[in-house]
């Protein structure tokens, strides 16, 4: 059976100042109901994740939002005054919905839509219904859109046609899928666009000093776009995604440092090192504070008074961590840091080391063999007498692996490399389980305090959990190892990293 034909279209500029309805009243009678009004803010987070799943989040009172699925349904959801997290809201299922789509990110407002939206129907002579249809107005600031949409009805379609005939003086275009998500793309919303810095075209032949200078830079470009959000106290996913990004960039210029002059060394890792250790206070503190559900749950009901007097300290102190971060990011300080920083990375390739001329791809193939070797050997000196301190630097290094596998995957074997990136992060899982035990520990023990005596109890209990967990990761951890440093995995790498020039060697 053939659809019933049913078409949005834009209209020119004549139609604005035109009662276009009145232009085919010689032939349709018209009814049209009254014009209805709203205002539409729609809500996303940083990332756009909303967006980028096609679900829209909309405010339609100071205490009710909807969240448009992508196939148009609606869920209502209630939210308190001024909410931002998902945890804010009410509603189960579309809250559920949006705590798997955002996470910790705060929804903000993104944009705002003023419709005027006024139905109608076309009568024939019988005075049959034979058309029924919508103007759409809409107002983003000072943009203003006209849309028209008609629908025929069945056994009617002729009437359809002739009506789309008598508008087609108005129209300007055709409007494939018109809704919500559309009006939003027209206006070109900002806080939609993707939050990156410059795409960079490597090749494999491309200098080694070259590419790093220019992936360096677009890495310093990223680390600004979590400023704001830092110094705003957005959400604390500014913060981390700020780490992160500082955090690569010092690894690319450590990992490559063969290709760097000393001079451009010595300038950009003194600065990079400050900007990140300025920072570590406040991330302990954020971690320490969204793990609080899981905290409270180990400890029986008893320990609930000492754990509160626990949180009000750390919330203290986050305050006024989050107030010093905020003034130094907002500092003279730091944007001469970040200006040196990107002003030597500018500077032009000096190929001053035997790496910084080499093709790229050949110098980060046998880096990658080095490392994953070194990290053979320092896997086979690790056994269950081996302190904390060597299973966190054998975790430091499969993080520099897989960034220099990262940045530079575009280059490499695809599928092979993929599968290897997919090992590492089972790896990394279970290193950083057991890590995060050792630093929660260690941080749990800085706040004991014999004159807090309820505090330090639930503090002592909370510890003696956490180490008794730490211990029974531990064999994962060697058992983890044993799994990733196979003989057959040794192969992948010699074969998939192999070194461009046979023989070449540093």
């Amino acid at each position: 059976m053939n659809s019933l034909p049913e078409n949005t279209w834009e209209l020119n500029e004549v139609a604005r100042n035109t009662d276009i309805l009145s232009e085919i009243s010689s032939e349709f009678d018209i009814e049209a109901n009254p014009g209805t009004t709203s205002n539409l803010q729609f809500y996303d987070d940083f990332d756009s994740h909303l967006w980028k799943a096609n679900y829209l989040l909309c405010q339609v009172n100071k205490q009710q939002f909807q969240l448009i699925d992508p196939s148009g349904c609606i869920g209502e959801v209630g939210a308190s005054s001024g909410a931002r997290f998902w945890w804010e809201f009410s509603g189960n299922q579309v809250k559920d919905k949006l705590q798997s789509l955002v996470g910790l990110r705060a929804v903000l407002p993104i944009a705002s839509i003023n419709l005027l939206e006024t139905d109608f129907s076309l009568r024939n002579d019988d005075q049959k219904i034979v058309v029924r249809g919508r103007l759409t107005q809409t107002m983003v600031g000072n943009k203003i859109g006209l849309y028209l949409t008609l629908q025929a009805l069945r056994g009617y379609a002729k009437y359809y046609t002739r009506a789309a005939q008598l508008l087609r003086h108005f129209i300007k275009a055709e409007i494939n899928h018109f809704g919500l998500r559309f009006l939003l793309m027209v206006q070109g919303i900002q806080a939609l666009e993707p939050k990156q810095g410059a795409l960079l075209s490597l090749t494999e032949d491309m200098r080694t000093e070259q590419a790093v200078r220019a992936m360096a830079t677009a890495m310093l470009v990223q680390t600004k776009l979590y400023v704001g959000g830092v110094i705003a106290d957005t959400d604390t996913e500014f913060l981390h995604q700020f780490r992160v990004n500082v955090r690569k960039l010092r690894s690319l210029i450590s990992l490559l440092k063969q290709a760097l002059p000393t001079s451009m060394l010595d300038t950009l890792k003194p600065r990079l090192s400050s900007i990140a250790g300025k920072t570590n206070k406040l991330r302990d503190l954020d971690v320490f504070i969204l793990a609080q559900d899981s905290y409270r749950a180990m400890l029986p009901a008893n320990f609930e008074s000492g754990l509160n007097e626990l949180y009000r300290l750390i919330e203290k102190q986050r305050k006024q961590e989050k107030n010093k971060v905020a003034k130094y990011l907002s500092s003279t300080e730091y944007r001469n840091d970040v200006a040196t920083c990107a002003a030597e990375l500018s500077q032009s390739s000096a190929f001053q080391t035997p790496m910084a001329s080499k093709p790229v791809l050949q110098a980060v193939k046998k880096l990658l063999l080095k490392r994953y070797h070194k990290m053979l050997a320092m896997s086979a000196a690790i056994n269950s007498q081996s302190a904390d301190e060597k299973i966190h630097e054998l975790r430091i290094e499969f993080k520099k692996l897989r960034y220099l596998i990262e940045f530079f995957v575009d280059l490499l074997p695809k599928k092979r490399t993929g599968k290897i990136v997919s090992e590492i992060k089972k790896i990394q899982t279970v290193l950083g389980n057991y890590n995060d035990y050792c630093i929660q520990i260690e941080f749990l023990n800085s706040y004991i305090d014999d004159t807090r005596i309820e505090m330090s109890k639930a503090l002592s209990g909370l510890i003696a959990i956490l180490y008794r967990k730490k211990t029974e990761e531990r064999p994962k951890v060697e058992g983890a190892l044993a799994d990733f440093f196979t003989e057959n995995m040794t192969i992948e790498f010699d074969l998939v990293f192999e070194a461009a020039e046979t023989g070449d060697s540093e």
